[in-house]
């Protein structure tokens, strides 16, 4: 009963949604298998060019895809922060959006905590925002201009 409330919600979002939705689906999943079978240098230089991220700021699409990326990760289980914010990047490229991926690490308590995120016209678009603070940045890949006065809606 459970797969088939999640297909009746799913068809109920409007046709950009849901068009936006299994593409992050596909992404995910591809990111997924990159992250397993690739260098993650090899993986980057695939998921730069996949779009031009030229700029455009545009806080409702970053939603959507916010929106996306958790429903695809919802739906393959086990997507770790990396596989969503890479995912996330590639939609965000490819809708030619301003776009910048952060990785970072905590050194609280053991073992070492790693953690990914992903900013877009000032919305923080995948990540934990409650607990960015305690992550100190090592990689970021991206505009800076993707990030100014990020909002948490």
């Amino acid at each position: 009963m459970w797969p088939l409330n999640r297909l009746h919600s799913f068809a109920r979002l409007p046709l950009e949604e849901r068009r936006l939705g299994m593409r992050a689906l596909w992404i995910l999943a591809l990111v997924r298998a990159g992250l397993r079978l690739l260098p993650f240098r090899r993986l980057r230089a695939r998921i730069e060019r996949a779009g031009d991220a030229r700029g455009l700021a545009d806080e409702e699409y970053a939603r959507a895809v916010r929106r996306a990326v958790d429903r695809a990760a919802r739906t393959i289980p086990g997507s770790a922060c990396l596989a969503q914010a890479l995912t996330a990047e590639v939609l965000l490229r490819r809708a030619g959006r301003a776009v910048r991926t952060s990785i970072g690490v905590s050194f609280e308590g053991r073992p070492l905590d790693a953690h990914a995120w992903v900013e877009s016209a000032g919305v923080l678009v995948t990540g934990d925002a409650e607990n960015l603070g305690k992550y100190r940045t090592l990689l970021v890949f991206g505009d800076s201009a993707a990030v100014s006065e990020m909002s948490l809606r």
